[in-house]
């Protein structure tokens, strides 16, 4: 070696002295640890194409209620150019599965009439919208005047009527989109209309089932259960006490989980889940009914109170019930972040809380529960601005949209990055692999292989801050393309991004 090689334009014909040697050789030495080290510390994520995590995805999709405040409660029923717009914008998602709920006293019933007809027109548009694309609905009523917990009673009359009115929506209008049915919201809830007695909710439950039977509907739909609320592994006694009880009755397992950002970024959330993943019937599916953050965890104080603070600086947000962070590019990380965990805990399909800030106020008639990926009704109300397509629309759609139903779902591995995530699908022949790095600074050049999963030719997609590619349309478009994600490929994930390389079509 010659010093010219380390420091160009140094003559040859000179020789190195002798006591610069030990330095070189030291300082050799210490570069091939550097680089050693460099390459046993570089992330990887690795893909196990002949381990199955879960088959037959149902797919990923939103609350989708039928804007009880604009045809109940505010007289301004949504126009053609807002459902227009509505549909070109769930085309864009192409949900798998969406949660539906209506309040019976709203749509069929109170006063002790039965009017199947009432409000029907936003509750048409959705149903008719998902039959027609192929979407499964669990459908249900959040519970009021269902049961009577002070007097520990069930309303058999109301009972009958829901009963009823599913008749009157799967056999008479044809919604057969409808497969699953969801009765009383998180019945373990101080809120809710059981005020958390698990008791009252399973004879209600029972009681209805049998009405379904009278109508003809159990070969048609099912009964999806037990809808609880959960922050933690306290409440999986739910689940037991639902196989002892009701298990011949529930065809899907469901839970609501509103996080902290700590819990899911820290990994801690896929312990939480995956705890009530396993204690359902392992022969039936289970899905988060329910997903949202909520940022009670100490580490996340900061952003709790800043939450509220945006919420009074609001009009119309409700400081009750409202996530401000939706405006945020780091809401889409995050709730990719908690999607990746429920499918690799082996969960069917995932519902965002929720598609739409006009579908549900809280303290008062416009105090909205500011919770979604925009607001259709934001010109005729709210400002026109509030009709724009917020940013974590965008995550989510990427991965709703290529975990389409009937997918599978295999095992991958990630290692070198606590707060690196990945899932990896095949649907029909094709494939695709999502990588999220929640952290707000570590920066990854992440070494992929993938075992048996070829995913050639495929579409880049990027969601990063500043950085999406987003066309005319409005609408995210490929940042690259005609990538082979291969054993050996390595590329730089960036903080606080969600990257997707995909050939689905």
């Amino acid at each position: 070696m010659h010093l010219n090689d380390i420091y160009p334009g140094t003559s040859p014909k000179k020789k190195v002295p002798p006591f610069v040697w030990p330095a070189l050789k030291v300082a050799a030495l210490f570069i091939a640890v550097v680089l050693i080290s460099a390459c046993q510390n570089q992330p990887e994520v690795r893909v196990d194409g002949t381990s199955v995590v879960s088959e037959d995805y149902f797919g990923n999709g939103a609350q989708w209620d039928p804007y009880p405040e604009a045809y109940g409660h505010w007289n301004k029923p949504l126009n053609q150019e807002d459902w227009d717009k509505l549909y070109q914008r769930v085309d864009m998602m192409q949900p798998g599965f969406i949660r539906v709920m209506i309040s019976a006293g709203t749509h069929y019933g109170g006063n002790g009439t039965y009017k199947p007809n009432r409000n029907l027109e936003g509750l048409s548009k959705i149903l008719q919208y998902c039959n027609e694309n192929d979407v499964r609905v669990m459908f249900g009523d959040w519970g009021g005047n269902m049961v009577d917990p002070e007097a520990d009673t069930i309303f058999k009359q109301n009972l009958q009527l829901a009963a009823r009115y599913l008749d009157f929506l799967v056999h008479e209008k044809g919604f057969t989109c409808i497969e699953d049915y969801n009765l009383v919201n998180e019945p373990n809830g101080k809120w809710s209309s059981t005020n958390g007695s698990y008791s009252l909710w399973a004879r209600a439950v029972e009681y209805f089932h049998q009405q379904m039977k009278k109508n003809d509907l159990t070969d048609e739909v099912g009964i999806a259960a037990p809808d609880i609320a959960i922050w933690d592994t306290k409440e999986t006694w739910w689940m037991d006490s639902c196989k002892t009880r009701l298990g011949s009755m529930i065809d899907l397992w469901d839970i609501h989980t509103y996080p902290s950002k700590y819990t899911v970024n820290s990994g801690k959330y896929s312990d939480i889940i995956g705890a009530y993943a396993r204690k359902r019937p392992q022969d039936q599916p289970i899905i988060l009914g329910e997903i949202g953050f909520k940022y009670i965890h100490d580490k996340d104080s900061l952003l709790r109170k800043e939450n509220l603070r945006r919420a009074k600086n609001k009009k119309y947000a409700s400081q009750k019930d409202a996530n401000m962070f939706v405006y945020d590019h780091f809401y889409g990380v995050d709730m990719a972040d908690a999607l990746m965990q429920v499918a690799n805990q082996g969960y069917s399909g995932c519902v965002a809380w929720m598609m739409d800030d006009a579908m549900h106020s809280k303290e008062s008639k416009y105090k909205l529960k500011v919770w979604g990926f925009w607001n259709i009704l934001g010109k005729e109300f709210f400002g026109a601005e509030k009709e724009k397509i917020r940013p974590w629309f965008y995550a989510w759609s990427l991965l709703s949209r290529n975990m389409q139903p009937g997918s599978t779902i295999y095992q991958t591995h990630v290692e070198g990055a606590d707060r690196l995530r990945s899932v990896a699908v095949e649907n029909d022949g094709n494939y695709m692999l999502a990588v999220v790095n929640a952290d707000k600074e570590a920066r990854h050049e992440v070494h992929f292989q993938t075992k048996d999963f070829p995913l050639k030719k495929a579409r880049k997609y990027v969601y990063q801050k500043d950085q999406m590619n987003i066309g005319e349309d409005g609408f995210l478009k490929p940042a690259k393309k005609g990538v082979n994600v291969t054993t050996g490929l390595q590329e730089v994930i960036e903080p606080e991004s969600l990257v997707v390389y995909t050939n689905m079509e």
